[in-house]
């Protein structure tokens, strides 16, 4: 991996999209869940508008994409102030594409998915009140289960629930995330790529943590915002707690 100052301008010639995760990215990574009987509470981090007009800048020279494990009403309220000219969003870790007039669900669940989504939820539930376990974040049908600490009990549901292993459960340091496997953001940046007439080669991807690995062993330039959770072969921002903000500087210092 070489620091993002070795990325050069020629290298910017054949780049039309350029692909951001939102937390510990655009935004300061962190979201406090309250959950119980009765009563839910959420509190994010909101977009520093300086970041949101850096993006609006860049959005004149590439088609920028947030990609993020967010639902797609959660992203739309943050970033709305730059959509839609130019901007497509991925959310639910590749369940669905929204961009300007559209809103495309990636992939079709079949019975076996859905019921096995339905099962890793209810036996989830029974975990709420864990004093380990915040609470559920509301999402269509990635399941992400916040938590104070890695809770080994929830890969074991997931393990018995899936007898047919076609789902993955990841933890991020904050929350265990579970979905099927056909929902990547690697899978839904290709479905963009070939709506748009795209290739991998025409791509900049920019991320800080397990769901963006699958990013990381494609042909496109991959930027890691946090080397020690996510490396790449090509480049990582450094410097900065939130290392979007140098890589947005960065490029719209390059293209001048």
């Amino acid at each position: 991996m070489r620091p993002l100052t070795e990325l050069k301008k020629d290298q910017l010639a054949q780049i039309k999209l350029i692909a951001f995760d939102s937390d510990g990215v655009l935004v300061k990574k962190g979201t406090e869940i309250i959950q119980s009987t009765g009563f839910y509470s959420q509190k994010t981090n909101l977009i520093d508008p300086q970041v949101l007009e850096k993006l609006n800048r860049l959005k004149k020279y590439f088609h920028i994409v947030i990609n993020s494990g967010r639902s797609s009403l959660y992203l739309t309220q943050i970033y709305q102030n730059i959509l839609w000219d130019n901007i497509t969003l991925i959310s639910e870790i590749g369940v669905f594409l929204t961009g300007g007039g559209y809103h495309i669900q990636t992939n079709i669940l079949d019975e076996y998915e859905l019921t096995t989504i339905k099962t890793i939820r209810q036996k989830l539930e029974n975990l709420i009140g864990d004093p380990r376990v915040a609470g559920f974040e509301p999402k269509q049908f990635l399941t992400t289960l916040h938590c104070h600490q890695a809770v080994p009990q929830i890969e074991t549901i997931v393990t018995e629930s899936d007898p047919q292993n076609r789902f993955y459960c990841w933890w991020n340091q904050e929350a265990y995330d579970i979905n099927s496997k056909k929902f990547t953001k690697s899978i839904a940046l290709n479905k963009l790529l070939k709506l748009k007439n795209l290739s991998l080669q025409n791509v900049i991807t920019i991320g800080n943590g397990i769901n963006d690995s699958d990013l990381t062993e494609k042909i496109s330039i991959n930027i890691s915002t946090d080397p020690q959770n996510l490396k790449t072969d090509d480049y990582f921002a450094e410097g900065e707690h939130l290392g979007g903000t140098a890589i947005l500087d960065h490029l719209l210092f390059l293209i001048k």
